[in-house]
């Protein structure tokens, strides 16, 4: 009886396929999965999608109760998004630029140009004039929006800011300032001068155009606000 030679076996390489790495999870899917676990409902799935778009800046703004009133988001799930957020600032540098120039007050709020209502919304900075916050403080109709000093410092002395640009849009108009406008712009300034909060500029949006107070009016009185352009950091 004689003993067969048995041949080593072949050694059958794995399909290409299971060579390549996995992909790397969005940034969105990571948030939805940090909130929710493996497997995110089709809603934290939703939230973690608007969040992943925005600016960080803008992300670590956003409170708990802003969470919950502007997007829906429960409130467990809120005070999760808020731990994380303030996480990563601490293990990040803050690289928010600052606003030096009117171009990038008016590039801030560009989305204002689509409204089909005057809306005026406030931009709160910090110190070196780095972005806090962006509040709309007061919602008209197609062509006026009643707007009270009060509406544009309450959030700034809230949050905290130390210089604030005001922002508005015509919707169906040019970028010129109303009467109403000019006399609206008074009545900020001599309230910032009281409160001492910086009124740094108005800017009013048109779709294809912008004006600012400060460099029109020639504002003279505001340390680190420029009329050129060239220092925009967006």
């Amino acid at each position: 009886m004689s003993l067969a030679v048995l041949a080593p076996p072949r050694h059958t390489p794995p399909p290409l396929l299971a060579l390549r790495p996995a992909p790397r999870p969005t940034e969105a899917e990571l948030i939805a999965q940090v909130l929710d676990g493996p497997e995110p409902a089709v809603d934290v799935l939703r939230w973690a999608a608007a969040f992943a778009g925005m600016p960080f800046w803008q992300r670590r703004a956003l409170t708990a109760e802003a969470l919950a009133a502007e997007y829906g988001v429960p409130p467990p799930y809120a005070r999760r998004l808020v731990a994380l957020w303030d996480l990563a600032g601490r293990w990040f540098p803050d690289e928010r630029p600052a606003v030096a120039c009117p171009r990038d007050a008016a590039l801030l709020v560009a989305g204002l140009a689509a409204s089909h209502a005057e809306t005026v919304m406030v931009l709160l900075l910090d110190g070196t004039h780095r972005p806090i916050d962006v509040e709309v403080v007061a919602v008209g109709s197609t062509n006026a929006a009643r707007l009270q000093p009060r509406d544009v410092f309450a959030p700034a002395m809230r949050r905290d800011a130390s210089a604030v640009i005001v922002a508005h849009n015509h919707p169906r108009g040019a970028a010129t300032p109303s009467h109403a406008d000019r006399q609206m712009t008074m009545a900020l300034r001599e309230a910032a001068a009281v409160l001492g909060i910086p009124l740094l500029d108005h800017i009013v949006l048109a779709r294809r155009s912008y004006h600012s107070f400060a460099v029109e009016e020639g504002w003279s009185d505001l340390p680190g606000w420029t009329a050129d352009d060239r220092d925009s950091c967006y």
